[in-house]
């Protein structure tokens, strides 16, 4: 259950005057409210797909250092069930500070689309400046994880270029 399901409804009714009525109360509402396992509300949007609520989120201003419980920050939730045009809403500063961050078991965001075989996510991320040889608690690199063919290809293409 996650905790903040009322908030959340609120923006995934698109009920957008609402949510501002409780922002102007409570400015630190959007960074405060946690749910299950630690997520923000913005990590809620990615991972139920809700391009919509997340693109509204955004206008806010968001503590991007927040993790959940497990050590994930916003690009590990787009690298397991995001597109790329959720990456495209972040800034370059923001891209920065979170393209190589570590959960506990020392994942990258890459890590997560390898996994998923993220094809267009892995191709962004490595554009962007995520690092490839970045291995986690197993000692693997993400395309060192099960992955398809294809996700393969993408790393070997990028390391020989």
């Amino acid at each position: 259950i996650f905790s903040s399901d009322v908030w959340y409804d609120i923006l995934k009714e698109k009920n957008f005057v609402k949510f501002e009525e409780i922002f102007q109360q409570n400015p630190n509402i959007v960074n405060s409210l946690r749910g299950a396992y630690g997520w923000t509300l913005l990590m809620k949007a990615v991972y139920e797909d809700r391009f919509d609520v997340f693109v509204h989120l955004m206008e806010y201003p968001q503590d991007f250092s927040l993790v959940s419980d497990n050590g994930q920050n916003i690009l590990h939730y787009v690298g397991l069930v995001g597109t790329v045009r959720y990456l495209e809403k972040f800034d370059q500063q923001t891209i920065k500070m979170l393209i190589n961050g570590r959960t506990k078991q020392n994942e990258t965001p890459l890590h997560k689309a390898a996994l998923r075989n993220k094809h267009n996510i892995i191709r962004w991320l490595l554009a962007k400046g995520a690092n490839p040889e970045l291995k986690d608690i197993y000692g693997q690199r993400p395309d060192e994880q099960r992955c398809d063919g294809v996700t393969k290809e993408i790393f070997r293409s990028f390391r020989s270029s």
